[in-house]
């Protein structure tokens, strides 16, 4: 940017009021707007040009200079652009000044660090980015400095380190509820459950609510209270105390995102000390919320369970049959996905995507199974973290090209003034040689799967599957030049000062290519990495289906034999001489009686009409 400044300069295209405080002022309040409206590309471009202007120096220093640097930082990191924005806001926590007069922009820089540490998971990093900052640094930022040595000591394996980092974090940061939560947590893993269960209170006893809440208790707090709550049931429940854990669960409040998990936790306490019919109200409960889970599938099993607790085995049967024939071909579909590479691949992109990805399924799956199985890959924690990262290298390409495209206007402008085309083609920016071979493939599959539907002649199947799979290998071949490094921020290039315009547009067109080319690489780096977390997530829901679906087995075994010794019972009271209920029931006159027939019970010997009247008379 500095070299563009001074290109511009020589042409003397800039203007000399670009750094008048008036100037900055107007546009950091345009950055406010774009930034509050999400449109953080635009924000980066108006910031940058303020920032990196040789005379930024003289308004450095000023709040709207702070705000400048704060705001760009802040508009880089919501965009995923890490590296920069650490630059950025490492600049606002640095100098003796930053931090008087409360130090607003120093403190919001400050704690987007720690956030973009915690995001990207490199906490001695953020650690580092705070340690740059000279001036004599607030309490409420050194406690965000000792949560996050927690959690780096706890990724590091240091359990006492975390736990001494944790209780250093004050009852006024952010961070407080969170640190106890996880320190509690710690000490549970420890086996040290009172320890865990104090550290737990601190959080979500409603007695000291008034003493421990923290100052600023923000969404965070509330949602790590809920979680605080669940974790001192389940150590109630590890316990055996099945009241304790009972009133844990029942503390989470009803607009709670936990509230279905801790309904579910609660039943299976209420069942585990037998309490059937407080299991079953809990049950109600739940299945009145109308919501998706993490227990659907094993609250499935649990309400058949405790209907056969009950003796009623009928329903209990009934129940257990429909979750076989619910859960069963999603069970055998994720088995086909597994042993399937073009199966796999429709599945993922389905799983990215959110939708069908067109006749891909007919060959493994209905559509509902295959949409069911995908849904449960999507909501995978660490899948949905690699297409996330996808998802941005996509974004990145396609703003990669269409700035290729605006430098290349740019330079016809400056070569052509009359030439320069009126707009940017998106459309070709979208395009290229790579993405159409990619699609042509995909193109091929689909063709493929629905020729395995018809039941082809396998020996043209397998010439068609060799030739898929060359083409396969061509392609990833091609993805990435031999050498080439791919790194979370490019290595800036030494540009000297004299260069023209006209140059430095040249090089940053031939720069855009070579990026361009590097993410196509990080592309295919990423389809890798998403498919072999879509296998490993299908192998555990293959796991835990496998057990709920025995387990259903059993649950129905079981209701065979109750049904069984239910009828042993009743033969065995018939012998004894006593009647089951309904049996009793049968000899009741009213029952046997006709439309047109009434029914008068017996009232004794005498009727009172008979001597109604004869008072006196012997």
């Amino acid at each position: 940017m500095r070299a563009y400044h001074a290109a511009i300069a020589r042409r003397r295209l800039g203007s000399a009021d670009a750094m008048r405080l008036e100037a900055v002022q107007v546009r950091v309040t345009e950055a406010e707007v774009l930034v509050s409206s999400g449109r953080y590309v635009e924000a980066i471009g108006k910031l940058t040009e303020v920032v990196e202007h040789p005379k930024f120096e003289l308004v450095a220093e000023t709040e709207e200079g702070r705000a400048a640097l704060y705001l760009l930082g802040h508009a880089l990191a919501a965009a995923g652009i890490h590296e920069s924005a650490r630059a950025y806001l490492r600049a606002s926590i640095e100098g003796k000044t930053v931090w008087e007069k409360g130090g607003s922009y120093a403190r919001r820089s400050a704690r987007k660090l720690v956030e973009i540490a915690l995001e990207t998971h490199l906490y001695r990093q953020g650690l580092t980015d705070l340690a740059a900052s000279t001036g004599a640094v607030p309490a409420e930022i050194r406690g965000e400095m000792a949560y996050l040595t927690g959690k780096a000591k706890e990724a590091e394996g240091d359990r006492e380190g975390a736990l001494e980092a944790y209780a250093r974090v004050p009852q006024v940061s952010r961070f407080w509820s969170q640190a106890n939560y996880l320190a509690g947590i710690v000490q549970v893993e420890r086996g040290r459950l009172k320890e865990g269960e104090n550290l737990f209170c601190k959080v979500a006893d409603p007695k000291r609510q008034d003493r421990s809440t923290p100052v600023l208790a923000d969404e965070r707090f509330f949602a790590v209270r809920d979680l605080a709550r669940l974790a001192l049931g389940r150590v109630a429940h590890e316990q055996a105390r099945f009241d304790d854990a009972r009133y844990y669960y029942y503390l989470v409040p009803r607009d709670s995102d936990r509230l279905a998990e801790a309904l579910y936790e609660a039943a299976t306490t209420r069942y585990e000390k037998k309490d059937y019919e407080g299991a079953r109200e809990l049950l109600d409960d739940l299945v009145a919320l109308k919501t998706h889970h993490r227990y659907e599938d094993e609250a499935f099993i649990l309400d058949a369970y405790i209907d056969l607790a009950r003796c009623r085995f009928p329903e209990a049967d009934r129940k257990l049959a429909r979750f076989l024939r619910g859960y069963e071909p999603v069970r055998d579909a994720t088995r086909r996905f597994l042993a399937s590479d073009s199966g796999l691949r429709a599945l993922v992109e389905s799983a990215r995507s959110g939708a069908q990805v067109g006749d891909a399924f007919s060959a493994s799956a209905s559509p509902e199974t295959f949409r069911a199985v995908a849904e449960r890959v999507r909501v995978d924690p660490l899948f949905g973290e690699a297409s996330r990262r996808g998802a941005i290298v996509e974004r990145e390409q396609t703003g990669l090209k269409l700035a290729g495209l605006t430098i290349r206007d740019m330079a016809q402008s400056l070569a052509t003034p009359l030439g320069v085309r009126p707009h940017v083609d998106s459309k070709a920016a979208l395009s290229s040689p790579r993405r159409d071979a990619e699609n042509a493939l995909d193109e091929a599959r689909k063709q493929l799967s629905s020729i395995e539907q018809a039941n082809a002649g396998t020996d043209k199947l397998a010439s068609i599957r060799k030739e898929l799979r060359d083409l396969e290998l061509r392609l990833s071949s091609e993805a990435r030049p031999s050498g080439l490094p791919l790194t979370d921020a490019p290595a800036t290039t030494q540009l000297s000062p004299g260069l023209d315009l006209t140059d430095l547009l040249a090089r940053d067109e031939e720069r855009a290519k070579s990026l361009g080319r590097e993410l196509d690489g990080l592309r295919t780096d990423l389809l890798k990495s998403e498919t072999a977390l879509a296998k490993d997530a299908l192998r555990r829901l293959d796991l835990r289906l496998s057990r709920l679906l025995r387990r259903a087995r059993l649950g129905r075994i079981e209701s065979v034999l109750g049904k069984k010794r239910a009828l042993e019972t009743e033969i065995e009271a018939f012998n004894a001489g006593y009647l089951p209920k309904d049996a009793l029931d049968s000899l009741d006159a009213a029952r046997t009686l006709r439309d047109g027939e009434e029914y008068w019970p017996f009232e004794g010997d005498d009727w009172p009409d008979e001597f109604l009247g004869t008072e006196g008379l012997k």
